[in-house]
């Protein structure tokens, strides 16, 4: 679980910047980003996977409410940081 909190937190640090580089006109940088957040999210994804495939259930009551967006949410829209 740590491993996933990791991942989504560099994702989310990712898409920040790609976000920050778009917005201050560095197409360059903002492309260099996309592999690497294309990596994370596959890695994301693999991790998941495996926690699936070892049952590892987890239930809602487990965590607390978290009030920012979600990886998802930032991936598709990235001012849901704004």
């Amino acid at each position: 679980e740590d491993h996933v909190v990791g991942l989504e937190l560099q994702l989310v640090e990712l898409v920040e910047e790609q976000h920050r580089a778009e917005t201050q006109y560095r197409p360059d940088d903002a492309a260099r980003l996309e592999p690497q957040i294309a990596a994370v999210q596959e890695e994301l994804a693999d991790t998941a996977e495996a926690a699936v495939a070892g049952d590892d259930t987890v239930r809602p009551a487990d965590h607390a409410e978290v009030l920012a967006p979600t990886v998802e949410e930032v991936v598709k829209d990235p001012t849901a940081l704004d």
